[in-house]
């Protein structure tokens, strides 16, 4: 099983990143996840969505930042992978992500 096959519905993903299903609806509307939709509509999240959603939850609630300031985080890590650099581990050298599944 591939970790960016979508497999978990929002209400098992918010279950196991012990946060409420509105929470991760909110960080999707702020542009902070993209998950997959079904041809229903439906929210499915990948193994890769949940490691991602960890460092969300630890720039929020870790850290104190707001939304608008952890996409500005998540912007500049992504610019900075872009030319091989591991910004998130260079700044944030305290977070691990957990193994949830």
């Amino acid at each position: 099983m591939s970790t960016q096959e979508p497999i978990l519905t929002i209400s098992v993903a918010a279950n196991l990143l012990h946060l409420h299903p509105r929470t991760l609806m909110l960080y999707e509307r702020s542009g902070l996840t993209q998950p997959h939709r079904t041809n229903t509509n439906r929210r499915l999240f990948s193994l890769e969505d949940l490691n991602h959603l960890q460092f969300v939850k630890f720039l929020t609630q870790k850290e104190g930042s707001n939304l608008r300031g952890t996409k500005l985080v998540l912007d500049a890590i992504l610019l900075a992978e872009k030319e091989g650099v591991n910004l998130r581990k260079l700044l944030f050298p305290q977070f691990r992500p957990q193994k949830l599944i």
